[in-house]
This record gives C-alpha cells, sequence and structure tokens, in this order.
C-alpha cells in the first residue's frame, strides 16, 4: 500500500481515516498492508458521504477549463461539463484559493498552467513494461516447498510478491536522439500479487497500462512493472515544450505502443524470454489477464536502446537472484509511462502555495510531490492544514497533529 514508512504519523493519520470509513483494521498493524480496490471504493463513497455532510459540495462529470487570474492572484476557476468544449456553457465559480490536486495524468491541466505561466519544472519518472507471470510460479520461486500453502491467499501463507532494484549499466550515447547515463536504476513497480493488468489511458492513440489487485489477491496472476529512470537529460529532444518536455518524452511511447497494439486498446506483448533475445513471440503467447487483448509485437521497437537495454540486463540479473523468473510463462506488457508526474510544480515549502501564482495551492501525485494513494492523501493533509492557517481557519501547530514534514527533492517524505 506505501513505500513511504507506514509508521509515520502523517500515514497513521491517513490508515486510521481509512478505517474510521471501512477499512479493515489490520491494516495498521500488517507490515505489508493491502486494502485492495474493490474495498476502496465503498470507502471513497463512505468519505463523500461525510464530506457532503460537512457541507461539501462535490461536482461530478465537470472538467476545470481555466483559473480565474486578476492582478497575479487566482480568484476562481471557470468549469464546464466533461461531454461539452470549453465555450458559452462554462460556468465561472469564485474562490479565495485553488488546491490543485490533479492525478499525474491531468495533461490538459498541465498545458493550462503553463499558458498562465505558473512556475513548473520536468521531473525524473521511471518508464517500462508490465511484466506477468502466473502467481503458482512466482509462490514457487519466493517459498519454495511452501507454496503449496499459499492456496490462492486462503491457505496459512499469503500470495508471494516481489520488490526488485537493479542499477544497470550504460553504453555511450550514438547521438541526440539516444541520450543516456553512466547508470541507471531498474526497478519493479506498483506489484500487483493475485492482481491483472488494466488500461489507464482514455485515448485510443495512447496506450498505457497499469496493474491491479482485489482485496482477495485471488486471481491466477502476479504482475509488476519493470521500469527504468528516466529525467530531464533524456527530455532534450523534446525541450521546445518547455515544463512539458516528459510529456511528450511520455507519449512518443504511448502513441508507439497504440499503433504496435493495432488500435481498440489492444496491448503489444512478447515472451520474455523472447524480448531478451529480441525475437517476435511466433508462437501462442502466454495468457494475460488483459482484458482487452494483446498482440505479438517486438518490445524491442518501442523504446531507444538505452532503456530496452537496462531492462533485458536487468531481467537476466533478477533470473540469477530468482531462477524461473524469466521463464516462456512471463509475459511483457507495453507500455508503463505513468509511474509518477513527469512534471513539478513549484510552491513554497512552509505554505504550499505556488511559487509563481498566488491563490494556487499544488498538492499530491499531479503535482510533483507524491507517489501513490497514501503519500497523495498525506501531502493534502499538511497542504490542508497550511492553507487554514493562511486564511485563519486554523491557528494551532501542525506538528502535534501530523508530524513534522521532511522534505526532499522531488518528494516529501513523512
Amino acid at each position: 500500500m506505501t513505500r513511504i514508512g507506514k509508521n509515520t504519523d502523517g500515514v497513521q493519520a491517513v490508515m486510521k481515516t481509512f478505517v474510521h470509513f471501512g477499512a479493515p483494521p489490520n491494516i495498521l498493524v500488517d507490515g505489508k498492508p493491502h486494502l485492495g480496490t474493490d474495498k476502496l471504493v465503498p470507502l471513497l463513497r463512505k468519505f463523500r458521504h461525510h464530506l457532503r455532510e460537512l457541507g461539501v459540495t462535490i461536482r461530478f462529470n465537470a472538467r476545470v477549463d481555466d483559473l480565474i487570474v486578476e492582478d497575479g492572484q487566482v480568484k476562481g476557476i471557470v468549469v464546464s461539463d466533461v461531454e461539452l468544449q470549453p465555450g458559452p456553457a462554462s460556468q465561472k465559480l469564485a474562490f479565495d484559493a485553488v488546491v490543485m490536486a490533479v492525478g499525474h495524468s491531468a495533461r490538459d491541466t498541465y498545458s493550462m498552467l503553463w499558458q498562465h505561466n505558473v512556475d513548473m519544472s520536468p521531473k525524473s519518472f521511471a518508464v517500462g513494461l508490465r511484466i506477468e507471470h502466473p502467481q503458482e510460479l512466482i509462490n514457487s520461486i519466493q517459498y519454495s516447498e511452501l507454496a503449496a500453502e499459499v492456496q490462492r491467499g486462503r491457505g496459512r501463507i499469503p500470495v508471494a510478491d516481489y520488490k526488485i532494484v537493479k542499477s544497470v549499466g550504460e553504453r555511450d550515447a550514438e547521438n541526440e536522439l539516444d541520450i543516456a547515463e553512466p547508470t541507471r536504476s531498474c526497478y519493479s513497480f506498483c506489484m500487483c500479487p493475485g492482481g491483472q493488468v488494466v488500461l489507464t489511458s482514455t485515448n485510443p492513440s495512447e496506450l498505457c497500462i497499469n496493474g491491479m489487485s482485489f482485496s482477495r489477491r485471488a486471481s491466477k496472476w502476479a504482475n509488476s512493472a519493470l521500469v527504468v529512470t528516466v529525467s530531464s537529460h533524456d527530455f532534450k529532444p523534446f525541450q521546445s515544450h518547455g515544463p512539458l518536455a516528459g510529456v511528450e518524452f511520455q507519449r512518443q511511447f504511448e502513441r508507439r505502443a497504440a499503433m504496435m497494439g493495432g488500435g481498440n486498446f489492444v496491448v503489444p506483448a512478447q515472451c520474455v524470454t523472447d524480448f531478451i533475445s529480441n525475437r517476435l513471440s511466433v508462437t501462442t503467447l502466454p495468457p494475460s489477464s488483459y482484458r482487452l487483448g494483446v498482440r505479438p509485437s517486438n518490445l524491442h521497437e518501442l523504446f531507444p536502446p538505452y532503456i530496452t537495454e537496462a531492462l533485458q540486463e536487468s531481467l537476466i540479473m533478477i533470473d540469477r537472484e530468482m531462477p524461473g523468473f524469466v521463464s516462456s510463462k512471463a509475459l511483457l506488457h507495453g507500455v508503463e509511462t505513468r509511474t509518477s508526474s513527469p512534471l513539478q510544480i513549484s510552491r513554497h515549502g512552509e505554505t504550499y502555495e505556488s511559487t509563481s501564482l498566488r491563490g494556487l495551492y499544488p498538492t499530491g501525485e499531479g503535482a510533483g510531490y507524491a507517489g501513490g494513494i497514501l503519500s497523495a492523501a498525506v501531502d493534502g493533509m499538511y497542504c490542508g492544514f497550511a492553507l487554514a492557517k493562511q486564511l485563519s481557519l486554523f491557528h494551532g501547530d501542525i506538528e502535534p497533529f501530523l508530524g513534522k514534514t521532511q522534505k526532499q527533492t522531488g518528494f516529501i517524505k513523512y
């Protein structure tokens, strides 16, 4: 559920809130707390009803098209129905402040902020592929003879997972489009035991996937992203896009994946053994949990060599430590590009207010200060306290409630 330290005050505050609205209490004490997508939906529904009882207005099917800015300060927002184009039907809403808590795929919002000259900068993230194995194979690799005790999560041993971090070498760049650094990290991301591969894009011309698990983790598959770090150094071919260079870097791979899949959100896929050998999977692909279909493809055509070779090298290294990980039963799916926000919206450390636009409070994952549900929630709480103090709605000290924030480059760790 989290990689930011579950015993910190901020995380515990979020977890206790989850439990209050229906999450199982064991998430407060489990070493690897897991909620499950199916449990999160009713929890959020109860949370939403609670907010409405407090007087909060929640608008569905509404899109924020623009900010209302006067004399360098945000005065409100312009909204319209998601089914309509911005125009006469748009509505202007006035506010004392605007908290910008978008997701990391809010590309239209990023473009709008850039038009308002809001301070933003490209941020490092990671791109790669999602690898899927039969869950029984991962159980066998991790548990050996005890794997039989798992029984799809109903046994006395939980379904097996894994966490991988590798440092891989680089060759020199051959041209300006083939940029490389001395070393890169390749790591597993959003590992979903007993889960499934799911679509995360809504535009058929830009294909992107992720993974999820239900609370029981009872599916036949285990999947995880295997991703390689990229930075602003890699975005140089897109520097004309300014702070949105990382967004364009993502888009090139998503568009390529959509074309390789043939449309209709079909995913290009390749056996792991064939990917390492750089050959097309001509035989029948192993089964996939992805419900919209997979198409045999040479995934070497997706990325530049410095990413492809890092993935190949890391797979070989992983198989040495986890024999059987590289298997004809394992399937790679493309493409995973949205591991975190491709940019960061600059803000003041104490007030959380934008450094360039008064009244705007960027927070959470889309703003570049979190990397998942829990870290985004924690960041949002601190932002809420800071804004409440600035509006004279709260006069106490935040730290007795949530602890002290520890600021790091690109993220905030609590």
